[in-house]
């Protein structure tokens, strides 16, 4: 009688434990490898190289493994925010936030979730937090600005626009020129209204 061997030896065994330990980690850093070669992070909404499904299944990846990752979880929230899942944009930003109250990226990201949700006393009240952290940040002010306006502040409004374009542009920041350029289209924009207005009383 033929004796049927024994294919899980101790080291086949040991050899299977160390290979399914060490996949997830090469999967992991595969994916950091990747994701400190792309875009940086910022609450501006931009769209990164890749695509939102993907990113969100691989920004989960890694917070899986590094739950406390800060970066990743703006990165996220950034992906669920172009998603249009404002609940857990929202989520995503307050956990920054609860490890970091000072983090602009979070603070400007869940502001902006505030006015797509037409939260807007929320909305300003988190843009003013993150004005002395970010005082040269024209992100800053234009979503200010557009918060007051829907509230219809628009004085309010149009003083915001004017205090960020009083600030110097940063030569470090390649897109603060840009940036600007934002506001002083927002600034135009109101002050256009507002002649409007005034001609039609």
């Amino acid at each position: 009688m033929f004796k049927i061997r024994n294919t899980f030896s101790p080291i086949s065994c040991t050899m299977l434990q160390t290979k399914t330990h060490i996949l997830p980690l090469i999967k992991f850093f595969a994916i950091l490898v990747f994701f400190f070669i792309s875009t940086p992070a910022t609450a501006h909404v931009e769209k990164g190289t890749m695509p939102d499904p993907v990113a969100e299944m691989e920004y989960r990846i890694l917070l899986e493994l590094e739950p406390d990752n800060l970066e990743v979880r703006i990165r996220l929230g950034l992906v669920l925010y172009r998603s249009g899942k404002f609940d857990e944009t929202a989520s995503e930003f307050d956990h920054v936030l609860k490890k970091d109250p000072e983090n602009i990226e979070a603070l400007i990201g869940l502001a902006r979730v505030n006015i797509k949700l037409l939260n807007y006393p929320q909305a300003i009240t988190l843009l003013k937090e993150a004005l002395p952290i970010g005082p040269d940040d024209m992100h800053i002010y234009y979503y200010l600005g557009q918060a007051l306006e829907m509230q219809g502040d628009l004085s309010g409004a149009e003083e915001i626009y004017n205090s960020g374009l009083s600030r110097e542009i940063s030569s470090q920041n390649e897109h603060s020129a840009e940036e600007r350029q934002v506001v002083v289209e927002a600034l135009k924009k109101l002050q256009g209204n507002k002649e409007k207005t005034l001609g039609q009383n």
